[in-house]
């Protein structure tokens, strides 16, 4: 069945056929003994299923350093695909089954919402049942799989977009289509072909990324906590837990033993659409959680190397779930750079945005490194040119380097003080008309001017964590109890206000202010220098309720509804034509010859004065007619006073009370602008 078993130095990590052979390789430095076995596929809960095959590796011809690697002819008795996992005996007693870390693709996921779990008996048999949802179970939660793939064939050229020509669209691969009302057939909800039905609502909405939550194989059953009051089970919804590095998750496949051949499609359908294909991607941790966490690989295969322990043997724990991984470490940087080779030149991925990017930088005693060295090597990596690279420049030990990959390693990163900035002005808390303008200029001061920060500020209203941009309107605090934690959990602070009324209301004048404010959110995000990035959702005000910390639902909470009202296809209009606005002056906007200065509403150069809540912007360019921006933050209308003697048309409003300028405007002195509102305006110069 299996013959000629014999020694690989040359096999890449994890497994992968050539031809009829199979080959494998496994980093596993402190093992004195390693052995293989083999079961066939498909693996049903309640089966006892016996091994095909077992290999053991002799450490004098397998053995190469740290490394165990070996090939073998695979008969025509064994199917091509199969389920394989390794028993590890360690040098100091330590011994266990684990699943391989490298592997392309893993069975024990394929159904959402339905733990499978792997134990063996004495004999060696395979039990395969249903296990608990927990972290904690005493088996493993995947096997890997050996599958023979496609050979290769042409694939659509990637957009290769510019930087700052990019407009991201963060999504959730499940929740962007699981709800009955999104455009995906039935059987593909949920799924990688689900988000392909999306495309041409992202075509006409005017975005060119699609930036996907986690999707790399995690246990979404990990929890064992409740829903307070349904007592349903609550999931790891957003996968920031990630069991394996190279395999998708299958239960985002509508054909599971297909996921990677389906993620591929996708990408190509997006790709001939023009959008990229950007991945959030969670190299800072694993799911091995805790010192009392499951062991599914990095744990027996060694925790010093993988993770961060202190001196007396303590887990550091800078990403808040339980476990860090080492990433000043060979083994988890070649990990990690193998991964995101694999991801770009086989997957077809053109970004990846990094959770918590600081613990890149943080050296083998858990500090934060002066240089961000990692993240300068993978900017260099010459497999890795041309792929945007995105960093999260913070983590939860309290690490904060905005600023710092962008300069160091020009890194793009998520400006969480541009959504600050913009949050607390369209608040109209006092004090913030220099933070908007900043904000509005792509933070040179934070990016080293503004050319870098068009190019590498990430700007964002709003992300998957906090409220969205419809409650951002609609609560002033947050509300997550139905979370489990009695509320503790989330950011304390949105900066949102509620417009008067905590929730749901029926007063117009509420709703109007609401919908004001959220067609300003908008606006502001698409006239900023830097990359624009809006959520799934929030261009129709998709709501959470409140829920500012919606990790652990996968409920209609957090799948995006795709039946709209009117106030919501008002939103979906308006979002539109401000996308349609940054692309049809972008030049006269964002170009290195375009000159900006800020003028008060009574039009006197701006001294950004504490108490104003008035903002202008005038954006000269040689090759086109002057824009001008008119912001009040202020809670009653305001009348801006114009150049005297001009003469201009509205290009865009962020009130739908704003009166229409006709095209042949005649010479205005002033315009009076809606409360918590914007109006853009280009002058007529015949």
């Amino acid at each position: 069945m299996i013959r000629n078993v014999r020694p690989c130095p040359a096999a890449q990590t994890g497994a992968s056929w050539q031809g009829s052979q199979g080959q494998f390789a496994l980093p596993a430095p402190h093992a004195v003994k390693v052995t293989y076995a083999f079961y066939p596929l498909p693996l049903e809960p309640g089966a006892s299923v016996a091994p095909l095959a077992t290999v053991v590796l002799d450490p004098q011809h397998h053995r190469f350093g740290g490394m165990w690697a070996w090939e073998a002819e695979f008969d025509e008795s064994v199917p091509s695909e199969l389920a394989y996992v390794i028993w590890l005996t360690n040098a100091d007693g330590s011994t266990g089954w684990i699943t391989d870390p490298y592997t392309r693709a893993s069975t024990g996921g394929e159904r959402w919402g339905e733990p499978v779990g792997f134990r063996f008996a004495p004999s060696g048999h395979l039990l395969v049942e249903p296990r608990p949802h927990g972290g904690t179970y005493p088996g493993l939660r995947r096997l890997a799989v050996l599958r023979s793939t496609p050979a290769p064939s042409a694939r659509p050229a990637r957009p290769c977009l510019p930087e700052a020509a990019c407009i991201v669209y963060e999504c959730h691969v499940r929740g962007l289509t699981q709800h009955a009302s999104s455009p995906a057939l039935p059987e593909h909800r949920g799924t990688f072909r689900g988000l392909t039905a999306c495309i041409p609502h992202l075509k006409a909405l005017g975005v060119n990324v699609v930036e996907l939550l986690p999707l790399f194989d995690f246990d979404e059953c990990e929890f064992d906590r409740v829903h307070p009051e349904t007592r349903e089970p609550l999931f790891n919804y957003w996968g920031y837990s990630t069991l394996l590095f190279f395999a998708p998750k299958a239960a985002y496949a509508a054909e599971p033993q297909r996921a990677v051949e389906e993620f591929k499609e996708m990408v190509d359908a997006f790709h001939e659409a023009g959008i990229e294909v950007w991945l959030d991607v969670v190299y800072n941790h694993t799911a091995e959680m805790g010192a009392d966490g499951p062991s599914d690989h990095f744990r027996l295969l060694g925790a010093r190397e993988w993770y961060l322990l202190d001196a007396e043997g303590h887990w550091q724990n800078h990403s808040g779930c339980g476990n860090t991984l080492h990433c000043a470490h060979p083994v988890a940087r070649t990990l990690i750079r193998d991964s995101l080779r694999y991801w770009v030149h086989e997957m077809g991925v053109d970004g990846f945005r990094f959770d918590l990017a600081t613990i890149l930088n943080r050296d083998s005693e858990g500090d934060l490194r002066g240089f961000p060295r990692m993240m300068w090597e993978l900017r260099e990596d010459p497999w890795l040119q041309g792929v945007k690279l995105i960093s999260e420049p913070w983590d939860a030990g309290g690490g904060y380097q905005l600023g710092h990959g962008s300069w160091h390693a020009n890194w793009l990163e998520w400006n969480d003080r541009f959504r600050d900035a913009i949050r607390q002005a369209v608040r109209g808390d006092e004090g913030q008309m220099q933070p908007l303008q900043q904000a509005l200029l792509g933070s040179p001061a934070i990016f080293q001017g503004r050319t870098r920060g068009r190019q590498l500020s990430v700007n964002f209203v709003t992300a998957h964590d906090g409220m969205t941009l419809a409650d951002l309107t609609a609560y002033s605090h947050k509300h997550n109890l139905a979370n489990g934690e009695d509320n503790r959990d989330g950011t304390h602070s949105d900066y949102a206000h509620n417009c008067g009324v905590e929730g749901p209301s029926e007063d117009p004048e509420v709703n109007s202010l609401r919908f004001r404010r959220q067609c300003l959110f908008h606006l502001l995000l698409q006239v900023s220098h830097g990359i624009p990035m809006l959520v799934g959702g929030d261009e129709f005000a998709r709501t959470q309720h409140g829920n500012n910390n919606a990790y652990c639902h996968d409920s209609e909470l957090t799948w995006v509804n795709w039946e709209l009202r009117p106030n919501q296809q008002g939103l979906l209009t308006f979002v539109r034509a401000a996308i349609a606005f940054r692309q049809a002056h972008f030049t006269p906007l964002f170009s290195d010859e375009s000159e900006w200065t800020w003028w008060t509403a009574g039009n006197a150069p701006s001294e950004f004065l504490p108490h104003e809540s008035t903002l202008v912007a005038e954006v000269r360019h040689p090759e086109a007619a002057p824009l001008r921006l008119l912001l009040n933050t202020y809670h009653a209308p305001v009348e801006f006073f114009l150049p005297e003697g001009t003469r201009w048309a509205l290009k865009l409003s962020s009130s739908p009370f704003q009166p229409k300028l006709p095209l042949e405007a005649p010479v205005m002195q002033s315009l009076q602008v809606d409360a918590s509102a914007a109006v853009l305006l280009q002058q007529l110069t015949s």
